[in-house]
């Protein structure tokens, strides 16, 4: 039986750089997350597509679902882009400044944190880890906000990782951000495409749940 949890995807050279940004005049939004947030062409693992993965186009992966929902509201939203593959695999000796200064400094009034996958799983049974997963995402998490002044949005990953997702959710309690549950959509076959990660229907619902609990930041932003 297929392990739909299992990420196969190597968490090395997804891709070229580490942060990306579209500028403009509106509302500013960062995603923080992995290959389902976005992963470069990789011929070499059968991906050819330059999007979250799996959507089957750019359109259809959840940011820029997500993107286009905003638009209703703010035509002019800036967006950026923090691919934590690296960091996942690499918070014992990594400090998030080291990487994402530029997405730090974006000046974000909404944070989306969706990662967790590629950090080993190893971890979750070590006991006395050289730093802890709590720690390191914190770090991103204060790294990302604006110096206080955005709004976090922390979830739970896509794949089933009871330790990571705890940390994540006392990271959210920690700062009173909004932790956002993913185990009804995770849990479902349907939502599995390509390399076991979201397909166009798991991108779908995934950028719904972040969407429906954004809506109401988005519209007072807007002012609509």
């Amino acid at each position: 039986m297929k392990d739909f949890q299992e990420n196969i995807v190597p968490a090395e050279r997804q891709n070229e750089k580490p942060v990306w940004i579209s500028e403009n005049s509106g509302l500013r939004i960062v995603f923080a997350g992995n290959s389902i947030t976005k992963h470069a062409p990789k011929p070499s693992i059968g991906w050819e597509r330059d999007c979250g993965m799996a959507a089957s186009c750019l359109e259809k992966d959840y940011v820029h679902l997500i993107l286009k929902k905003i638009r209703q509201y703010d035509k002019n939203v800036s967006w950026c882009i923090a691919q934590v593959a690296d960091f996942e695999r690499g918070f014992f000796e990594q400090e998030a400044k080291d990487l994402y200064s530029t997405a730090g400094d974006f000046g974000a009034d909404i944070v989306i944190m969706f990662f967790g996958a590629n950090v080993s799983k190893d971890y979750d049974s070590m006991e006395n880890p050289p730093k802890t997963f709590f720690e390191a995402f914190e770090d991103m998490r204060n790294l990302l906000s604006n110096n206080g002044k955005a709004k976090v949005y922390i979830s739970e990953g896509f794949y089933i990782r009871p330790v990571l997702d705890a940390a994540k959710k006392a990271v959210a309690e920690k700062y009173g951000d909004t932790f956002i549950k993913m185990d009804d959509i995770r849990a479902i076959d349907e939502t599995h495409g390509q390399f076991n990660h979201p397909n166009d229907y798991g991108m779908e619902l995934i950028a719904n749940r972040f969407f429906e609990t954004i809506e109401p930041e988005v519209k007072r932003l807007s002012g609509k």
